[in-house]
């Protein structure tokens, strides 16, 4: 550590000016210090040489009032140095310093060098006590030199009346140049605090705005951060004008996937397990979904409502979300390993696709918004999602419509969905090409004749509810997954991806309808629960 030089701690007090305050202020106190060190270094020597030349003169009187004015220097000297409030050293300052113009004065030198020190005290005393004690008392060091330049009896020596008129009027001239430019200083420093404060009250705004700024953007990536890829976040947040988050119409794809027979299964295993299950599922296929730059609207269950396309504009949006859909139904293979391995059954997800207008945007009230869907087309992705079965991704005409990437088209079927007024051609996939690639493993397992049939009675489910009334047919061939069966009654009443409620071997089983013979009375099932033991 450096030690300042003994005359710069001397003069200044000893004080640390290079922390705290402003540049203008430790300015202004280093030139206050070292003034009123000054003073009392210069007024303690100078006041010393007087004692000591009144002694040898025999004037005893003088030397006391000299020693007397050495030690106000002294006291004033050391509480510059130790006392915190540094007016009181600036008064004792101001004190010792007057005390010596009195003298100079008293003894009838204030002419030449010594008439100096008379003049800059108007200076000192403003700067060091302010403007109205220093006005003051340079008032007071007036008076009292006029008394003693004009009444010669209140001095030891008398002064010609031109010498003390020049005198006064000088004196004066300083005191008011002094006050002109300390009041200049002052209407400065006004200007300068008013500056500051302005520039303070801007600088606040300006962090105000920040934070409002800030807290925005945690807003949008809290509420997007779980729903959208992390590069979509990441152009929302450096776009200065960003794309609109409130509600407008986009023409986007919807898709929305769905756990075949998930509720059976949720009712006939610990809740625990089953959300352990969701938890894997959810994570495998959010993944793939944020790959393709797709937005999670919402988690429905065991149902995944996702789109592409908003809430930033990708014209490639129906490619996207089909190699998406491809994509997330091989990631179901390996999903059913790690389900295997710990003990949970194999489950089947069925994915549907439709492209359209919706209108997309921040949806609720001020308490609770979320980032919505909501439109025709997204309830026509529910209905299309109905027709799957596991394994499957059905398209709508209209998304096939949007693609470019050319795919392979493995069923065809017109179907009225609930709440379509017309008839609308759905497809099944299995395979998107350049430059996406994606293609399903078909594993087909041979269906195998039952010999003899088993009875089975089967009852529609409409509505997700079961009719009461029972329809005897018989299960002539049988697989892992599909079946088909023979009905006694014919399949007039019945269609395409119609959903049966099968009661065989004292077994509960629900299935699909895939397919439908109508000149032999056959239909082929996919099931959407176990079928072993049948």
């Amino acid at each position: 550590m450096n030690e300042k030089p003994f005359l710069v701690n001397v003069f200044t007090s000893g004080k640390d000016f290079e922390s705290g305050g402003t540049e203008s202020t430790m300015t202004d106190n280093k030139i206050r210090y070292a003034l009123m060190n000054f003073i009392f270094i210069f007024g303690a020597v100078v006041l010393a040489a007087f004692v000591a030349q009144n002694i040898l003169k025999g004037s005893y009187f003088d030397a006391i009032v000299c020693a007397v004015m050495i030690m106000v220097a002294i006291i004033g000297f050391f509480l510059a140095r130790f006392v915190r409030v540094q007016a009181i050293a600036a008064f004792f300052a101001i004190v010792s310093y007057g005390l010596f113009c009195f003298l100079l004065i008293w003894n009838g030198d204030a002419q030449g060098a010594g008439v100096l020190f008379i003049y800059i005290y108007p200076l000192l005393t403003i700067f060091l006590l302010g403007m109205k004690t220093g006005i003051g008392l340079s008032c007071v060091q007036l008076a009292v030199s006029t008394v003693q330049f004009f009444v010669p009896a209140a001095s030891r020596f008398s002064y010609h009346f031109d010498v003390s008129i020049r005198m006064v009027t000088v004196y004066i001239l300083v005191l008011s140049i002094t006050v002109v430019f300390e009041r200049t200083r002052q209407t400065k420093d006004r200007l300068n605090r008013r500056l500051t404060m302005e520039l303070k009250t801007l600088n606040d705004n300006l962090q105000q705005m920040v934070e409002e700024k800030s807290s925005r953007l945690i807003k949008l990536h809290d509420t997007f951060g779980r729903y959208l890829p992390d590069k979509i976040i990441k152009q929302l947040l450096e776009s200065p004008d960003g794309p609109s988050l409130w509600g407008e119409k986009r023409y986007i794809t919807i898709m929305t996937s769905d756990i075949r027979g998930f509720t059976p299964l949720a009712e006939s295993h610990e809740s625990e397990k089953v959300v352990t299950l969701l938890n894997y599922y959810f994570s495998v296929m959010v993944e793939i979904i944020h790959a393709f730059s797709g937005t999670i609207i919402e988690f429905l269950g065991d149902s995944i409502l996702c789109i592409f396309g908003a809430p930033l504009e990708d014209e490639g949006h129906a490619d996207n979300a089909v190699a998406c859909a491809l994509k997330m139904q091989s990631a179901m293979k390996d999903v059913n390993v790690w389900a295997a391995r710990n003990d949970f059954p194999e489950i089947e997800m069925g994915i549907a696709i439709n492209t359209g207008d919706a209108i997309v945007g921040n949806i609720g009230s001020d308490r609770v918004m979320k980032y919505n869907v909501i439109g025709s087309n997204v309830n026509l992705s529910s209905r299309i999602e109905s027709y799957t079965t596991g394994g499957q991704v059905m398209l709508s005409e209209y998304t096939y419509n949007a693609l470019r990437s050319p795919v392979h088209v493995v069923q065809k079927v017109r179907v009225t969905p609930k709440g379509v007024s017309m008839p609308i051609l759905i497809m099944r996939i299995d395979a998107i090409g350049e430059p996406f690639n994606i293609t399903l493993d078909s594993e087909t397992v041979p269906l195998q004749a039952l010999d003899p049939p088993l009875p089975v009675l089967y009852f529609l489910i409409r509505d997700k509810h079961l009719e009461t009334q029972g329809f005897d047919a018989l299960l002539t061939h049988l697989s892992a997954k599909e079946g088909k069966l023979l009905l006694s009654g014919g399949t007039d009443a019945l269609m395409m991806f119609d959903e049966l409620g099968l009661r065989v071997s004292g077994r509960e089983v629900l299935a699909k309808i895939t397919g439908i013979d109508e000149e032999r009375g056959v239909i082929t099932l996919r099931f959407t629960t176990d079928p072993t033991g049948c």
